[in-house]
């Protein structure tokens, strides 16, 4: 488990607290980890083709 200190803004700290009351989250912490959940990341090479990186 990676535990991470974030700085918040005044706002974001509002955006935070919004998103927790309105989803009825206890805490801030659960807020934060379902707003990160709505994204998807793909990694891929930058200077590979993906025929390349594939091959074996």
């Amino acid at each position: 488990m990676v535990k991470i200190l974030l700085d918040l803004s005044k706002d974001e700290d509002k955006i935070v607290e919004v998103y927790k009351l309105v989803h009825e989250l206890k805490t801030k912490q659960e807020a934060i980890k379902q707003m990160i959940r709505y994204f998807r990341v793909d990694i891929k090479p930058k200077n590979l083709k993906g025929k390349d990186y594939f091959s074996v």
